[in-house]
């Protein structure tokens, strides 16, 4: 089976050079794959790139 390994925030604002702000703006569109645990956004890896290939932020 394979691991899935979730990325943060301050993950997403790395890989896509830009701010922390921007990056939970990001994450809160409708069509981005967001996972709440608590008050904390994360995204599954694979799914991120997905999303990222398919779309210009």
């Amino acid at each position: 089976m394979d691991s899935v390994k979730f990325i943060g925030t301050k993950e997403v604002a790395r890989i896509l050079g830009c701010s922390l702000p921007t990056a939970r703006n990001i994450m809160l569109r409708a069509d981005f794959p967001l996972i709440r645990v608590g008050k904390n956004y994360k995204v599954s890896e694979q799914a991120f790139l997905e999303w990222s290939k398919q779309r210009r932020v």
